[in-house]
């Protein structure tokens, strides 16, 4: 006989299922009922109306906040990075017009909105390399570098969608002195286009993905619970020369975040 589900746990698949349905006073930003009221309409008693709470604040459905009660999280977009087609198609986009360019972008890709929904946020600074980012451009330590840092969201929402770290060597991107200003992006045509103009082209690129527990800082910029897991991408650019010529670390939230691939294999000749 299987055990018998909690009473905690079948009040919050209950409320889930009304979150997903878009079922009226279960919509994203709605109050839920408070603890009092739920105990009163018999739904369980109030270590067991907060355990369901406290469930899907962890499922990443709902937010508690002291004093404001419980509502339905506003939820960013799903992202889905399809990175070998994706890393395709932004190379191709390099080659395009600057019109096409301007109304495209590999965020627009992953969330599938549109170009004009999209709102691009970045601030530019020049740093020493510490011992990591040196030993991944093979230079010394100290080696001046640009370091941009992205973030994107959707029009009017402050969440993020992810959080980049983008680092390149400043005396290579200093070669076209237009690479050093924050207010060119969003660069139509993205890094491939960028590195283009001052004649870099990107042979492949190295990704490694691993996860851990978001700090407070992200959490609280991704819109994602205290705890929630996050992705972590650390993407390498290599140029047709073999040279590192950009660096990426992409923090990701796990919740709203899903890579696929799909590797060709080479088939055997007997």
């Amino acid at each position: 006989m299987a055990p018998k589900t909690p009473q905690w746990r079948g009040l919050a698949d209950q409320i889930a299922r009304d979150i997903e349905a878009g079922t009226a006073g279960y919509r994203p930003g709605d109050q839920l009922p408070q603890i009092r009221e739920l105990v009163a309409q018999g739904k369980g008693s109030k270590t067991t109306v907060l355990a369901a709470y406290k469930a899907l604040e962890a499922e990443g459905l709902v937010s508690m906040s002291r004093g404001h009660g419980t509502k339905v999280r506003q939820r960013p977009p799903h992202q889905i990075r399809q990175h070998q087609e994706r890393y395709a198609w932004e190379k191709k986009l390099a080659k395009r017009t600057n019109e096409e360019r301007r109304n495209d972008g590999v965020i627009d890709k992953d969330t599938g909105l549109d170009h004009d929904q999209i709102e691009t946020h970045a601030t530019f600074s020049v740093i020493p390399a510490d011992a990591d980012i040196a030993e991944r451009f093979r230079v010394e330590p100290g080696t001046l570098m640009l370091h941009r840092q992205y973030w994107h969201s959707t029009s009017g929402d402050s969440t993020a969608l992810s959080l980049i770290d983008s680092y390149l060597l400043h005396e290579v991107a200093a070669r076209n002195p237009d690479l050093l200003d924050s207010s060119n992006e969003p660069w139509p045509g993205g890094t491939h286009h960028q590195l283009s103009t001052i004649g870099i082209e990107i042979d492949r690129i190295d990704d490694g993905i691993r996860t851990r527990l978001a700090t407070q800082a992200e959490a609280r910029k991704l819109g994602i619970p205290p705890g929630s897991a996050v992705m972590l991408l650390d993407k390498t650019s290599v140029s047709t020369g073999g040279d590192v010529v950009e660096y990426s670390h992409i923090v990701l939230p796990g919740e709203r975040t899903e890579l696929r691939y799909s590797v060709p294999l080479e088939r055997w000749t007997e």
